[in-house]
Parts: C-alpha cells; structure tokens; sequence
C-alpha cells in the first residue's frame, strides 16, 4: 500500500502474460468466426454458363489473282473489258492482230497436201519397183532406195502435220480469253500496243475460288475445330463459313496458326476484312466469377454447408472460363473473395 502522499506504481504485466492474452483473443475471434457462418448467395451452375462467342481477324482471299498475257508476239487489236467488269470462264479478253499468223497457217495447210502428194508418189513408185524386181527387171537396190524414199515422205507428212497443229495454235493464241471467272481489276496495255510473248495485258481476279484466312491463337484451336457454328463479320454482313484446313506451322512472332476456311453460302467480295467468330461449344463460366487460391483460378462451391474450392483447369484471368461443373453444382456469388477451403457458409434467405 502507497504510503500518504506517495503516487501509486503503476502495475506492471509480464511479456509472457501479455502475448497469451494476445493469442487468447486472437483464438476467440478465430473461434467466434467460426461458430459464425459466412452469408452468401449461391446459384446452381446450369444458370451460370452459358457458350461463348471468339473471334479472330480475318480476309477474303482469292485463290487466283492472275496477269493475263499473251503467249505470241503480235500488236493488241482489241481490249473490250474495262476494269470492273465481271468475266465468265472463256469469255475473250483481248485479241491480237493475226494476219501474219493466218498467212503461216495456209503455208503449213499447203505443205501439207505437198506432203501427202508426195507421199502418193512415193507408194506408187515402190509398187512398180517391186513390179519389176519380181520380173528381174531392176536390182533389189532400187527397190530398197523406193522404201526408203516412202518413208521418208511418211516423215515430211507427220512433220507438216505438226507444222500444222503449230500454226493453228499460234492463231488460237491470238484471241486472249479468261481461264476462270472473275473480275477485271488492272488493264495493263491498249490498243495498239506492240506485246512480246508473256506480256501480262491485264489482272484477272478469281471470284469464285476464296478462301478465308484467319490467324488463331494457340490456345483457342480446339474450340475453332470443335464449333458448329462459323462465320465472318464484315461491314456488308454475315457469311457462314466452314473450316477447311489448319496450315502446319505456328508463326513465332504472335503464336498464332492460319486458318483457312471456305464459304457455305454466298461468299464475301475478294479482298473483304472482318472478324472470324465461332461459338464455343463447351459450357463456360462467367469472366468474373473465378477467384485466385495459391496461384490457381477457380470458384467457391456450396457443400452441405462448407466452402470447396474447385480448380478450373485451363481458366485466363478476366476471360470465362470452361467448366465441368455437373449443372446442380451450388456455385458460391457474393461472399466468395475472403472465403478459404473449409469455411463453414450460409446462404441468405
């Protein structure tokens, strides 16, 4: 007891007390929390998923954007087409003045009969020499010169006939007609003009061969070969698409495989750029919905009352996330960012 007029000492805790009141207290609210259940709210998870739409860039290409030349040397007679227009397969192009390649014609159609006379000639004159032969006549030498003269004439006859085929090649190259059809982007000469053989006279573009090519992240291949349903956005509209190979090879700068796929209905026009969107046939969750425990996204569950964390394999931060949730999965909403695995809960009435 404090003497009159002294100030009382102060009481003094050991260390050692103090911390076992700390953990004392810390052990009750641990406690307390835990005889608490965390209110939540809870959702079945048949109403939470839902299939998802990507998309990648994506351009119509033409699998054939030709110059169209010409194969002869010759002077440009005609060019009816004018950049824009339309052309069906075979229609002509251009044509070429083809009066010298005619002249070549008539000469190889005039060696020709001079071929086959000569070779009437040379059958006749084999036929009297064996006449004569027969008749010791003539020396067998004679008639084996007259063989050889018909054989001869049989060569000059197939070589005037090819002669032939060659000049009337060389007039059907004078008329310049589409390989394919498509539309007239470029003309590349006029008339007039003087061409040497392979002189494109102008650009033709395919216009019913395209393809559409999309580059595809790595990681969303599966779900583009899985899809039933494909198309491409442009600003004219919306083109069903069915996929038709993936290229072999990973382009290193962005990881990324081309993908090239053909139109189910009417095509885009050529050169057409937009969005390649496929819808993703697995079930997926909500971007928002995962949450992250020891590095790994994943959702709460309700289970009989206990927090169950479930991992979702292959889940990307702030993008939905596939699920393999059976649909009566009790997936925890509200109250899920501080719970822990094992967290007794109760959902709000």
């Amino acid at each position: 007891m404090a003497r009159r007029g002294e100030e009382p000492h102060p009481v003094t805790i050991p260390t050692t007390r103090l911390a076992g009141l700390l953990v004392a207290l810390l052990l009750g609210a641990t406690l307390q929390a835990a005889e608490h259940p965390v209110p939540i709210t809870r959702s079945p998870a048949d109403r939470l998923v839902f299939q998802p739409l990507h998309d990648a860039p994506a351009t119509t290409l033409s699998l054939n954007d030709s110059r169209i030349g010409s194969r002869i040397a010759g002077m440009v007679q005609s060019l009816p087409v004018r950049v824009g227009d339309r052309v069906e397969a075979g229609q002509v192009l251009a044509t070429l003045d083809c009066r010298s390649n005619r002249i070549k014609q008539r000469q190889a159609e005039a060696a020709l009969d001079a071929a086959r006379a000569r070779i009437t000639l040379a059958r006749t004159q084999l036929q009297r020499s064996r006449t004569l032969e027969k008749e010791r006549n003539i020396p067998v030498e004679t008639v084996n010169q007259r063989e050889a003269d018909l054989n001869t004439a049989r060569a000059d006859l197939a070589s005037a006939r090819a002669a032939l085929d060659q000049a009337r090649l060389e007039v059907e190259h004078c008329t310049i007609t589409a390989p394919f059809t498509g539309v007239v982007m470029e003309r590349l000469a006029g008339e007039g003009e003087w061409v040497a053989p392979g002189a494109p006279l102008l650009r033709l573009l395919d216009s019913e061969r395209l393809e559409v090519s999309a580059q595809i992240p790595l990681h969303r291949l599966a779900s583009l070969q899985r899809t039933t349903a494909t198309w491409l956005q442009t600003g004219q509209g919306r083109y069903p698409l069915r996929l038709q190979r993936l290229v072999p090879a990973v382009d290193p700068r962005g990881r990324y495989r081309e993908a090239r796929l053909l139109f189910s209905e009417r095509p885009a026009l050529p050169g057409s750029s937009g969005r390649l969107v496929w819808r993703d046939i697995r079930p997926h969750l909500p971007a928002d919905l995962p949450v992250r425990r020891d590095g790994v996204l994943g959702v709460f569950l309700d289970r009989d009352g206990i927090a169950r964390f479930h991992p979702l394999p292959g889940a990307v931060e702030g993008q939905p996330a596939p699920s393999d949730l059976p649909g009566d999965a009790l997936v925890i909403l509200d109250g899920r960012w501080g719970l822990r695995d094992g967290d007794p809960v109760e959902a709000a009435p």
